[in-house]
């Protein structure tokens, strides 16, 4: 038998049985040395070396899962409304800036209603601050844009109410953020507060909770003004008793008209030219009757326009800010972001979650 050349042995290795330790006794093949062994079994199935050995026995039986029972709901689901003490409220975005002012507003899916009985808060609406006084008040419409800090020693009452739940009353919520006095019907306002609270607490009859809703529309309808809240281009004038009083329905007439036209991208001057009047009366009247220039107004408005087809519509905010005069998507978007701290998109989905 040479190196190179075949040979017919037919035995394993090696030649021999060894003689260094005596024979295991007899025990059947495992898989893997049926595969190793010098001849290739071919009856039978293909041993599978990794599987495990087969038990006498036969195979082993699991019993079935326990089904899960489904969960069970522990009380009735109660609407979106809750009345809270002032002091434990506060709202604002991420971080806070020096002295504990809130740094950046951020928007609320929710109605929102604030009452300052005593002490003072901190109040910054659309990257305009402002401290509420005692006896104050402010209902702010779902997804305003604001940051709360109440200061130490403050006390009123906070609600918050889902917008599902406004959409039929009589009269309607204002749709604007609203400032005001309750006056003489504070303890009105008061009762109104904890009836709904309570009513939402029961939560027996969806009725019974519009009829004390449609009562509070009313009550906020009759606010008082707030008392010491004069427009600063008007405080010079305070003490003179012949100054002229606000031209009011110029104002709304120029809103009116602003707002039909806000897409064709007319200049206040034209718009003013349109009313009868000149830009420079129009920007007083805007002053001394809503504390802002009229192109603050114009501004305020494009921006309510947006966030309500946001809100209602599928319509993508690329057409929206073509439908409202913006010079492009991104011009909306650097809009909405500085007022609401949130693009378009994000505001979209967040008044949209239930």
């Amino acid at each position: 038998m040479t190196l190179w050349g075949r040979t017919h042995w037919q035995e394993g290795f090696p030649f021999s049985p060894t003689r260094l330790r005596p024979q295991a006794p007899a025990r059947p093949p495992c898989a893997a040395e049926a595969v190793t062994a010098a001849r290739i079994p071919e009856a039978g199935t293909p041993p599978i070396p990794w599987a495990a050995p087969t038990d006498a026995a036969g195979p082993m039986t699991h019993p079935d899962p326990v089904p899960s029972a489904a969960p069970s709901r522990l009380a009735p689901h109660r609407p979106g409304l809750r009345l809270m003490p002032l002091a434990a409220f506060a709202w604002a975005g991420p971080g806070v800036r020096r002295g504990g002012t809130p740094a950046l507003p951020r928007t609320r899916p929710e109605h929102l209603l604030i009452w300052l009985v005593s002490g003072r808060m901190r109040l910054q609406i659309a990257r305009q601050a402002t401290e509420m006084q005692p006896g104050s008040l402010r209902f702010i419409p779902a997804g305003t844009a604001l940051a709360a800090h109440p200061l130490p020693g403050a006390e009123g009452h906070v609600l918050t109410l889902a917008p599902d739940l406004t959409t039929d009353l009589d009269p309607a919520l204002p749709r604007q953020v609203t400032a005001g006095h309750p006056g003489a019907g504070g303890a009105a306002l008061l009762v109104t507060l904890r009836d709904l609270a309570d009513e939402a607490a029961r939560a027996t009859d969806r009725r019974a909770l519009a009829c004390h809703l449609n009562l509070l529309s009313l009550r906020l309808s009759r606010l008082d003004p707030e008392p010491g809240r004069v427009p600063a281009a008007t405080r010079g004038n305070a003490a003179n008793a012949d100054a002229p009083r606000p031209d009011r329905p110029l104002v709304e007439r120029f809103l009116a008209l602003a707002a039909v036209e806000l897409g064709q991208c007319r200049s206040l001057a034209g718009l003013a030219q349109d009313l009868g009047t000149t830009l420079t009366v129009l920007d007083r009247s805007c002053l001394e009757a809503r504390g802002r220039r009229a192109v603050d107004l114009l501004h305020g408005l494009r921006l309510d326009r947006a966030a309500e087809l946001l809100r209602h519509t599928d319509c993508p905010p690329g057409r929206i800010a073509q439908d409202l005069g913006y010079a492009s998507h991104a011009h909306l978007t650097r809009a909405f972001v500085t007022a609401t701290g949130r693009t378009p998109e994000a505001y979209r989905v967040q008044m949209r979650q239930p």
